[in-house]
């Protein structure tokens, strides 16, 4: 579902994607994204690191768009509205319902770590204002929707009722009651 929001959004020139295992790599290219092999161990924030390091050699000029792969609710338009919002800010912040963060932007050269995870939303917003940098704020139901506890996939189930995601899990869900 987010390969399909990600392709769907007009202002996403190219779509990378950090993973450390190959059948997540398959899907990435059938979706027409660039892959990059994790390196190390197999965290969120070292895939977030490589991919801003293999980013910046390539497209040193654009703009990047940090988000975790457990947004199956993301719209293409609230995707455009961060990048947009990159611009004008040095990052662009969308907040999760859970404190952490749906979506870290960071306009081409801007040099920043992430540290997503519990509470990652106000230590990042924190790190901004350590480091002097402009933050746009994007709050968005899709981009503050992940899939953490086993509550989000109700919420999967109710707002996104036509997305493969839901699809899968009343599938799953069907054939639990069957067996």
């Amino acid at each position: 579902d987010m390969l399909l929001a990600v392709g769907l959004c007009t202002q996403v020139s190219r779509t990378w994607v950090v993973t450390p295992t190959q059948e997540l790599a398959e899907l990435a290219k059938r979706h027409g994204a660039t892959v990059i092999i994790q390196e190390g161990p197999a965290t969120l924030n070292g895939a977030f690191a490589q991919a801003i390091a293999e980013v910046s050699d390539s497209a040193p000029y654009d703009p990047v768009a940090l988000m975790p792969g457990d947004l199956p609710l993301l719209q293409p338009g609230d995707l455009a509205a961060a990048i947009l919002l990159a611009r004008t800010h040095a990052m662009v912040l969308a907040p999760a319902l859970d404190g952490g963060t749906g979506l870290l932007g960071l306009r081409a050269g801007v040099n920043f770590q992430p540290a997503f995870g519990a509470d990652s939303f106000r230590r990042h917003s924190a790190m901004a204002l350590e480091q002097g940098l402009t933050v746009g704020l994007v709050v968005a139901s899709s981009l503050s929707r992940d899939v953490d506890r086993p509550e989000d996939l109700s919420s999967v189930l109710e707002m996104g009722a036509s997305t493969v995601t839901s699809a899968f899990l009343r599938d799953r869900l069907q054939s639990q009651f069957r067996s």
